[in-house]
């Protein structure tokens, strides 16, 4: 089994990458695993964990409408930035992510770990795979879980029981983290700052990092399933117990060729070729939603503020001229309704912010030498601030929203006097009347290019002016609005909004079809509508 990029990737699997057979593509016996050794697979489980949080991400930004394109079409390759027709689509890379990136390499370094007594190499691994399977079903809803690995045609769990499952794992996997007898084992392999790149090894860390996936996992409930004072206060004491000798769970690219460079950074890096996709952001622009209705865009740039109430707008794109020969000629952070198209004087490269670079400060998630964050600070602080919110202390939950709001705009460089200014400005962070809306809109500005960002608004159920839905008595999302352009003969003129991925062609179309013909999901528009658990 062929393995190259040992820097970044000591063990990626290109054998197996060619001649796929079966299930998710899988053509090796998880019973017999080739023999590797498991500081050779730890590495592979690190870099897949950073891919998969872009995967989910890439899809995301468009499907929040934060970024669009200057197209106008209802279909195209990827159909998340074009017209959500989705089942023409050749791969969804975040299926195989789960189940053969991280999930065969789990299983065969799993194996070895546990003959050797290495529980070290088992609590991380099972706590990625824990991580993977949320974002996964919080994309596709039910899955194989209990029959996967074991056969072509895996039965598709429920999307109630693979949350059971999950709740079960992570308590499992904190009694474990405070177990002196697997975190102390003689038996535990040494694990450096090559093979573990996000934390060198460091237990106490990955158990702070657990602790974080348990409040993601139970934040679900919110707003929808559970708001009660008990799962309120699970989320607060995860979050709490995560925030003690706390340390960001970042992975960073040194720089260099293909995949030693950051997905989000200008290189745009593939992986693997075919399985993977390069970042658009070359080709996106940002959404007037994300300019108007959220950051506040200015009209004319203020001497004091620079071009929108909220600073971190100039701190996440570079505004550039407008087309020669114009009227609009200016130099300003232009943007677009989502799907609407752009006016053929214009360019998205020369006339459309730069998304890459930034007007005043370093470039924190997109530049080739940065780092991808299996959850920031302020995610912490924020899953904390709506567990208050909903527990009835809303002046703890803006306190808590403040602190997060601080920590991102001081993330991306912003000065103390225009964080002053914004958090004195009453439309967004007021201390009296502070509500859900002002919440979830600074969560959605904090997890840019963070795969938080779409399920927060499905959990809110895109909580908008036309929709009327309303939480708390206040829409969350106002202005938000669906797509121009949207594929006709999937949504129509009605209010349906993507709620969910359909299963990757290249493997559930072709081995497992009786399971989507079971769930109702096979080649049905109408399954991409049906909300997740936790929406609805």
């Amino acid at each position: 089994m062929k393995r190259i990029n040992r820097y970044i990737i000591t063990l990626f699997a290109i054998a197996l990458f060619t001649n796929c057979k079966g299930f998710l593509d899988v053509n090796t016996d998880p019973d017999t695993p080739t023999s590797v050794p498991i500081n050779q697979e730890l590495p592979v489980l690190m870099f897949y964990a950073a891919q998969l949080n872009y995967d989910h991400t890439e899809y995301g930004v468009f499907l929040s409408q934060a970024l669009t394109t200057g197209g106008r079409s209802q279909t195209g390759s990827l159909p998340y930035r074009s017209g959500w027709e989705f089942l023409s689509i050749n791969r969804n890379p975040q299926w195989r992510r789960h189940y053969y990136d991280i999930g065969e390499n789990f299983n065969q370094m799993n194996t070895v770990a546990e003959k050797q007594g290495a529980y070290n190499y088992i609590l991380i691994g099972r706590t990625i795979r824990l991580m993977s399977t949320l974002f996964t079903t919080d994309m596709f809803g039910d899955m194989p879980l209990t029959d996967a690995y074991k056969s072509i045609a895996p039965k598709y769990d429920t999307q109630e029981s693979i949350y059971q499952w999950m709740y079960d794992e992570v308590d499992e996997l904190i009694k474990l983290y405070n177990d002196p007898s697997w975190v102390q084992a003689s038996s535990n392999k040494p694990i450096t700052a090559d093979q573990d790149r996000i934390f060198g090894g460091d237990l106490n860390k990955w158990k702070r990092f657990t602790y974080g996936l348990k409040a993601r996992i139970y934040l679900r409930k919110l707003p929808n399933m559970d708001t009660s004072p008990q799962a309120c206060q699970t989320i607060i004491d995860a979050v709490d117990s995560a925030l003690v000798n706390w340390q960001e769970p970042d992975y960073n690219y040194p720089g260099g060729s293909g995949e030693k460079n950051c997905p989000w950074g200008p290189a745009q890096p593939v992986i693997n070729s075919w399985e993977s996709r390069a970042n658009l952001l070359d080709q996106a622009i940002p959404t007037k939603y994300l300019c108007v209705n959220i950051m506040g865009v200015f009209n004319t740039k203020n001497p004091l503020l620079g071009w929108a109430a909220d600073p971190r707008l100039e701190k996440i794109m570079t505004p550039r001229p407008g087309p020669t020969g114009t009227n609009d000629t200016q130099t300003k952070p232009r943007y677009v309704e989502s799907n609407f198209g752009i006016d053929a004087s214009y360019t998205v490269t020369q006339n459309y912010p730069d998304l890459f670079s930034s007007t005043s400060a370093p470039k924190v998630f997109t530049s080739n030498t940065s780092y991808i964050s299996l959850m920031l600070t302020e995610e912490l602080l924020l899953m904390k601030a709506e567990a208050q919110y909903w527990k009835g202390n809303k002046d703890d939950a803006w306190r808590t929203t403040v602190e997060a709001a601080t920590d991102n705009m001081t993330r991306h460089g912003v000065i103390q006097r225009l964080i002053t200014s914004y958090l004195a400005n009453a439309n967004y962070l007021p201390q009296s009347g502070f509500n859900i809306g002002h919440l979830m809109r600074q969560k959605y500005v904090c997890m840019y290019l963070q795969p938080e960002m779409w399920t927060d608004m499905r959990r809110y159920k895109y909580s908008n002016d036309d929709n009327q839905i309303k939480y708390d008595g206040v829409t969350v999302y106002p202005g938000l609005r669906r797509p121009y352009n949207l594929y006709t003969p999937y949504w129509g003129d009605n209010q349906n909004w993507v709620q969910r991925i359909n299963y990757d062609p290249e493997t559930e179309e072709k081995y497992n079809r009786s399971e989507l013909e079971r769930l109702g999901a096979f080649r049905n528009p109408a399954w991409l509508w049906k909300p997740m658990i936790w929406a609805q």
